[in-house]
């Protein structure tokens, strides 16, 4: 008998299968390691939970809201709240930002009438300012578990029909609250049969999921589909392979993983990262994959053909490497994917720059129809509203009758809000028309991008609009702003300045809200945005007029007037050496290089911390140079200084030492006050790079670099020298506050001190900002020697992997010092010791430095305090987030006069600023900023 409920598909996967596993490769697994549990061991720990559950007594079907960052933890709540009768509504992370969070939970809470919340004590730490919250630990709840070790293996505290609720799934929120899809146990055990037909599962399978369990991909499609089949699994912390991606093919490899999923945008990581990783050449047995699928945005076709030629490079039995890649459309609504395309990727080409998204999977129908009635069909081939029906259809929005009502149309169509074309019986789509944008996978409001924008100097209110636009080749989705400006293009005569100035205060606040600034901004006249008769500007007929070139008119003339402008602040280059750099930045930031101006800033071009170390290498061949530190890069943004500079190494004796000033500057424009940055334990800036662009006409930004980088500069001999060097030379910079200072794991301690220091002056420091490091840090600088110093620089540079770095420490420490550099020398990428340009001399002088400051960190034991603290935590390098954050962070409390703020940030220790989290972590530091009055 098929199982009719959740309850049903436990019990089976028991009876049947009881020793097929459960694996799980936790955020703080060491070397991430497997932890694995066989059904049977699952089952009989969900059901322990489920009885103490039951000892709440709540009526049956009472909402729980789980709460939990980890596969498992998510996993088994979810299971013992299925037993146990009740309804558990998976929470994704929530935000770091204050007024954000209380509003949401505000809102969950009164959609519920009330809210039962279960989490770790990291959720209730977050939970914890908020009121009128039930919340109940998990470790209280495993230990009430223990009274029931002998409940029966099919014990449930009530049967289940299969129309009853069973999990409820919140969706983005991206224009707005968070609605709450209700799905039954008929709708995800009718999707999970389609699905496990679609992929073909069997008991056989093994299936790989570092998606998030909070998401509908993770908990059904790559958790409940494979159970109800009975295949293995392996569920992955994201951050385990976001931190080191060999270890994606490690386990396809270990475990003989035949199904796996990525999005696009990590699909792209993964190709590119492990492209770069020739030390993995052959390593792999991959030959066990056979379905690769992929969702959340459009699939680029060559992003996935890259991936599969990286795949087969690195496996050592290449031929043998042959699977489909999937890209599917689904939502939460429709239990995640519920139309999938299929195309074996090492043997055909694609049709058309994004794969084809192919066909519903059974029991699912798809139609394109008119979006302006929601309900004329559309011919074969002609584009349209794509709308779905099946009974993985969610049911209803949880006590939102009026939002459920709008979301179908007569015959139980559901409106997917996407655009799409349906040709020969295969879809693909052709764009949206919801209210959101998508950036690498993450939904983004329209709305309040929107009601945001319209606050910028030179927009007529309520005449602009942004609409998603994905152009050709373009990785990942973007979008365009129309608006109607308050000035004249015609007769203005300060048009061309005041069309710069409304320009860059779009793209300004674009990057800070959704990490990219507008592919294209048109100024359309008044006259030419039409409104409907409730008063919106119709995005997609703007879009639909931008794509066929009806507002090419109005983009001729902004680029036209933005030329004129830029054309009277331009310098033209007048030295060999200033056009050579012209030449050099156009290559980069792919400009003409008669563009270029001699006053025009690395940064502000939008270069990266992988746009200096390539400047840097071009520059000296072009040049002539043999040495251009980078330093002199970070300090020499402006053509003509940098050119100026490279002019004087020429004049310059070999002998000569420039004056050691700690204080990068990488970012100068904007009015607010300065933030000032110290350096981590490996004493560099360039990891600041990329988080100070988001700061540009902002405020200023400004990093600490420490001594001894450059020839004849010591290293600091003690904590108190580099503190009292950083302080002056603050003081010089911006001789009065109040001030802004932060320090990165290492630099948290110092960045304390200085604050100190200038508190002691009578000078105000309203923001300290320690990121991820505790105040008692000697213990932990004595037990880094000579090898794990060099292993931890190593790591940071992305020379070998965290693995590798626990691995080689015990066989590297009895070795002399040279033989332990040669070996990481061996290991690590060719190509990036070229992008860093590193020899073995300045790797062993850059582990001189890091030693340096490792010994002034030795004797430093923490005292006094300064006004008040900001403790942003990240996944540490060793234990659990809660065990960090309880037992090593919240000791700043002794030396902070107000109660710290403790702020949780995506990422790991090594990872936080990287490109993956810079976005997220530059938002949750400007709103501490902003908290404190900055």
């Amino acid at each position: 008998m098929h199982p009719r409920t959740l309850n049903d598909v436990l019990l089976q996967s028991v009876e049947r299968w009881p020793d097929h596993e459960l694996s799980f490769v936790s955020s703080t697994a060491p070397n991430s390691s497997i932890q694995s549990k066989t059904f049977t061991e699952f089952n009989h720990n969900a059901r322990c939970l489920a009885r103490a559950l039951a000892e709440w007594q709540k009526p049956f079907g009472s909402i729980v809201v789980v709460y939990f960052s980890e596969h498992e933890d998510n996993m088994v709540a979810v299971w013992a709240c299925i037993i146990a009768g009740l309804v558990p509504c998976l929470q994704p992370a929530l935000s770091a930002q204050q007024s954000h969070k209380e509003g949401h939970v505000a809102h969950i809470r009164n959609l519920f009438s009330s809210t039962v919340w279960l989490t770790n004590e990291s959720g209730a730490e977050q939970l914890q300012s908020i009121e009128g919250l039930e919340i109940h630990l998990m470790s209280t709840l495993r230990q009430s578990a223990l009274a029931f070790d002998n409940v029966a293996p099919n014990w449930i505290a009530r049967a289940s029909k299969p129309d009853d609720d069973a999990i409820l799934f919140l969706t983005s929120g991206s224009t707005g609250f968070s609605k709450v899809a209700v799905h039954t146990h008929r709708t995800i055990l009718s999707a999970c049969y389609a699905k496990g037909a679609n992929y073909g599962l069997t008991s056989r399978s093994q299936i790989l999921n570092w998606v998030g369990f909070d998401h509908a991909a993770g908990a059904v499609e790559m958790h409940v589909a494979p159970l109800l089949f009975g295949s293995s699994q392996l569920h992955v912390h994201a951050s385990v392979i976001l931190s080191d991606v060999a270890q994606f093919l490690r386990l396809i490899d270990e475990k003989s993983v035949d199904v796996s999923f990525a999005p696009n945008f990590l699909l792209a990581k993964l190709a590119r990262d492990l492209e770069r990783r020739t030390d993995l050449v052959g390593r792999f047995d991959l030959s066990s994959l056979r379905r690769m699928n992929s969702g959340g945005e459009a699939v680029v076709s060559k992003t996935a053909q890259t991936f599969v030629e990286v795949l087969k490079k690195l496996s050592y039995n290449p031929e043998r490497v042959s699977f489909i890649t999937s890209a599917g459309f689904g939502m939460t609504e429709t239990c995640a994917g519920c139309i999938y395309g299929a195309i074996n990727l090492a043997f055909q080409e694609p049709k058309y720059e994004f794969l084809e998204l192919g066909e519903p999977i059974p029991g699912c129908e798809m139609r394109v129809v008119n979006p302006e009635d929601g309900m004329t069909p559309r011919q074969d081939g002609e584009s349209g509203e794509l709308q779905v029906r099946g009974p993985m259809v969610f049911v209803r929005y949880y006590n939102n009758p009026e939002a459920t009502a709008s979301s179908f149309v007569d015959g139980g169509w559901y409106r997917t809000g996407d655009m799409g074309i349906i040709e020969n019986g295969s879809m693909r789509l052709s764009g949206r028309i919801k209210d959101t944008v998508i950036v690498h996978g993450v939904s983004y409001g329209i709305p309040e991008l929107e009601t945001h924008l319209q606050t910028v100097q030179g927009v007529t209110h309520s005449f602009l609009a942004a609409a998603p636009y994905r152009a050709a080749g373009q990785e990942t989705e973007g979008f365009v702003v129309f608006y109607a400006p308050t000035f004249d293009l015609q007769n203005d005569d300060d048009a061309p300045a005041k069309l710069t100035e409304t320009h860059r205060a779009l793209k300004d606040i674009a990057v800070r809200m959704i990490t990219l600034p507008p592919q294209s901004i048109v100024p359309v006249p008044m006259s030419e945005m039409e409104k409907t008769t409730l008063g919106k500007l119709s995005r997609s007929r703007l879009l639909s007029q931008f794509i066929q070139g009806g507002l090419a008119g109005h983009v001729k003339r902004a680029d036209d007037l933005l030329s004129k402008a830029r054309k009277t602040t331009f310098v033209e280059p007048s030295t060999d050496d200033e056009r050579a750099l012209a030449s050099l930045y156009a290559g980069i930031f792919s400009m003409d290089s008669r563009e270029v101006s001699a006053n025009d800033n690395f940064f502000e071009l939008g270069g990266t911390s992988i746009d200096v170390i390539r400047l840097k290498r071009e520059c000296e061949m072009r040049l002539g140079v043999s040495e251009i530190p980078i330093i002199q890069i970070l300090t020499h943004p402006v053509v003509s200084d940098l050119a100026a500079y490279i002019a004087g190494l020429h004049s310059t004796d070999d002998g000569h030492t420039h004056e050691y000033d700690p204080i990068i500057p990488l970012q100068l424009t904007g009015s607010k006050t300065s933030i000032f940055f110290v350096h981590p334990g490996v004493g560099e800036v360039l990891i600041f790079v990329n988080l100070a662009k988001y700061f540009q006409n902002e405020r200023p930004f400004y990093a600490f670099r420490a001594r001894g980088f450059e020839s004849g500069h010591p290293f600091f001999a003690s904590m108190d020298e580099m503190v009292s060097c950083y302080a002056a030379a603050m003081k010089r910079t911006q001789p009065h506050g109040p001030y802004a200072i932060a320090g990165y794991s290492y630099g948290g301690v110092v960045a304390f001190e200085v604050a100190k220091r200038l508190e002691s002056q009578g000078d105000e420091v309203k923001f300290v900002g320690l990121v991820n490091i505790p105040p008692h840090i000697s213990d932990r600088m004595h037990e880094i020697d000579w090898t794990g110093g060099m292993l931890n620089l190593a790591y940071f540079l992305g020379l070998i992997t965290k693995g590798d770095a626990d691995r080689l420490h015990p066989q590297l420490k009895e070795r002399a010092r040279e033989e332990q550099l040669s070996v990481v020398w061996e290991m690590a990428p060719p190509g990036r010791l070229a992008e860093l340009q590193l020899t073995p001399e300045k790797l062993d002088h850059w582990v001189a430095i890091a030693g340096s400051l490792i010994e002034c960190g030795k004797d430093y034991t923490p005292s006094g305090d300064v006004a008040a603290l900001d403790v942003f935590f990240a996944i540490p390098l060793r234990g659990s987030k809660d065990d960090w954050l309880n037992k090593q962070l919240k000791a700043w409390g002794q030396f902070s006069r107000d109660s710290p703020q403790y702020i949780d940030v995506p990422g790991q220790h090594y990872t936080l600023m990287d490109h993956e989290h810079v976005s997220q972590f530059q938002k949750v530091f400007r709103s501490r900023l902003e908290a404190r009055g900055l």
